[in-house]
């Protein structure tokens, strides 16, 4: 594998990783009660949060 080849996957990977300790890190410091309430609101995406703490 060529140096900027390697470069570039490293550099993505850390990207991605990024991403998702900042995923994990938003559900962590998430408030449980405040979940429930955007699910009985309605809110979009707020039950697979949920589901994910």
């Amino acid at each position: 594998m060529s140096f900027p080849l390697a470069l570039f996957v490293t550099v993505l990977l850390l990207i991605g990783s990024g991403f998702f300790v900042a995923a994990e890190f938003a559900l962590v410091a998430a408030k449980r009660h405040r979940m429930e309430q955007a699910v009985a609101r309605g809110q979009r995406g707020a039950k697979a949060a949920l589901a994910g703490m």
